[in-house]
């Protein structure tokens, strides 16, 4: 709608020129009360551009007492209240300005600002309308009282306006779309359909709204309707993929589940559907509880997806994820690798590439990757650890240290901590660094007293250098009171056992972990036990073993030979 606007000075010298002279009235007389009035008018407006309210209130009220009959100045007086919320006082002079000119819409639509923003609801809708009595196709009256009668619940005065606009200016997209929420929140869908179909009808070219309709209809499972609609929209235009879309969604939603994948594939194709298109109708398929079968074409379509727009981070990322879910984690770190060669400031798809190479001990990569992942994020505590965790099982223990304790100051999760203190212990004594590795053991059972792997490594540390075999008893101990059959922990507890010399209960755990775990430490530690028990040949026989699994200690081939124990 166009704006209007008229020269103050001119209309207030208009209505001065109008008026004749009445009793009680002040009206310029001579061209020069003429150019004093329009002197102070000037400084009026001048005072009112820079917001100096008070000063322009002042100089419009000199005005007034030059010309008593100006509409326009009764007008600028309660604009400049109205600005100064000092609306009530307005009124009167937004009344004033009505009688003096009542033809002029611009006062009518003022004052009934004014009404609304003193919260005078019914006056200012009476006002409206009194307005569009003499201006029916007043576009901003019309806007404002619909959006009036909203505030003030008053629905069925609301629709009537609705209808009024439309008739005097057409269907309009924004007060359809404000029924179909009305019709909606009332559960009226027939109403809601009917509101499309009048735009479709107004506006024949714009097919997205008829692409709107099929997609509502398909919601609200008007499956039927959505089929005819399709149809028609089908004969209306040429084949595009948004139809081979809808008709994915609607053969979905009909339980031919086969076909509206085939559908869905055949529409990614193309490139008339943007990226973020495609990528927001994958991601709703892949919620609406698809079958493995189902999650399995999806995810092929995902991966088409991805080869298609090999510069979109979040189409590898997304392949990433859809194939690490399924448990193929090769192939998810391929196209997570994608993903952070496109996007590398991306810490949680570095965190499941970490994870995955972790699991699958790829521990050069594992580290490789970490330590990429933290130039981009050199405060992530858990970075560390990969790289340290990677450098540990390669027995590259001094780069192995120097990770775990640069993370170790970032850490801040107690539990966290815990990991980290276990880390460098294994660490420091892969160094032969004892003391700092014990220390460093002392340091995570702080945080977490029963931590399997810390009372496991430590007692066994203990055991190995013959140093405070009480502690590692106590602790060894604690582990087969909650593990009594984990392999690791019983050979822990039995070794601790020999090495205090108690062979005889150190047997027992020996033989029942080497029954449950064919490891060759495991083995050999059995063979030492019983050779201590005087079970020569069956200690060799065990040593044998051991040395036929692997995973023995270098001196399995001299006590074999020897058949004698070294240590």
């Amino acid at each position: 709608m166009r704006i209007i606007l008229f020269s103050v000075f001119s209309l207030i010298l208009f209505c001065a020129s109008a008026q004749k002279k009445k009793k009680d009235v002040v009206i310029p007389q001579t061209q020069e009360d003429s150019l004093k009035l329009e002197g102070v008018l000037v400084e009026a407006e001048k005072q009112l551009i820079l917001e100096n309210f008070a000063k322009a209130l002042e100089n419009f009220h000199v005005a007034l007492e030059m010309n008593t009959e100006s509409a326009a100045i009764h007008f600028k007086i309660a604009e400049v209240l109205a600005k100064s919320d000092e609306g009530q006082k307005a009124l009167p002079y937004g009344l004033k300005a009505i009688e003096l000119d009542p033809e002029n819409k611009y006062y009518r639509l003022g004052l009934a600002r004014i009404y609304q923003s003193i919260g005078f609801y019914i006056d200012a809708a009476k006002t409206y309308e009194e307005l569009l009595e003499r201006f029916p196709s007043e576009e901003n009256a019309l806007y404002e009282l619909a959006e009036l009668y909203q505030l003030t619940g008053r629905r069925d005065d609301m629709f009537r306006v609705f209808d009024l606009i439309e008739s005097q200016l057409g269907i309009k997209e924004e007060i359809t779309r404000e029924k179909q929420r009305i019709y909606m929140k009332e559960g009226k869908l027939d109403e809601v359909i009917a509101e499309f179909e009048k735009l479709i009808d107004a506006y024949p070219n714009e097919s997205s709204y008829k692409a709107e309709l099929i997609n509502f209809l398909i919601q609200n499972r008007r499956l039927d309707q959505a089929k005819e609609a399709i149809a028609e929209y089908e004969a209306s235009e040429s084949t595009s993929s948004r139809i081979t879309l809808m008709k994915s969604e609607l053969a979905w939603m009909q339980g031919e589940r086969s076909e509206s994948l085939e559908l869905l594939s055949e529409a990614f194709e193309t490139s008339s559907i943007d990226f973020q298109s495609k990528f927001q109708i994958l991601s709703n398929y892949l919620v609406m509880d698809p079958s493995p079968e189902e999650k399995s074409k999806l995810t092929q379509i995902a991966v088409s997806l991805a080869d298609q727009y090999e510069d979109e981070f979040k189409a590898q990322a997304f392949v990433g994820d859809l194939l690490y879910q399924d448990g193929k984690s090769q192939e998810a770190v391929v196209y997570y690798l994608k993903a952070v060669d496109l996007s590398p400031a991306n810490y949680s798809v570095w965190q499941n590439i970490l994870n995955i190479e972790a699991d699958l001990n790829q521990n050069d990569s594992l580290i490789a990757h970490a330590e990429v992942a933290l130039e981009y994020f050199p405060n992530q505590a858990l970075l560390y650890y990969f790289a340290g965790t990677g450098y540990l099982i390669k027995n590259e223990h001094k780069k192995a240290v120097r990770m775990l304790e640069q993370g170790r100051k970032y850490t801040i999760d107690p539990n966290l901590l815990t990991v980290f203190y276990g880390q460098i212990g294994d660490a420091y004594n892969g160094l032969e660094e004892l003391d700092k590795s014990f220390k460093a053991y002392e340091k995570a059972l702080e945080n977490s007293p029963n931590n399997d792997h810390v009372l496991n490594n430590y007692s066994y540390f203990l055991s190995v250098a013959n140093r405070d075999l009480d502690k590692a008893l106590e602790m060894s101990s604690k582990l087969i009171d909650q593990h009594p059959n984990n392999a690791t922990y019983l050979d822990t507890h039995g070794w601790v056992l020999y090495a205090s010399g108690k062979y005889k209960e150190s047997r027992k755990f020996l033989e029942k972990a080497a029954s449950l775990d064919k490891d060759g430490t495991v083995i050999e530690h059995y063979g030492d036990v019983l050779f201590q028990l005087g079970e020569v040949e069956e200690a060799i026989r065990q040593w044998e073993k051991a040395r036929e699994l692997g995973n023995a200690s270098e001196l399995i081939e001299k006590k074999i030979a020897d058949r004698k124990l070294y240590e």
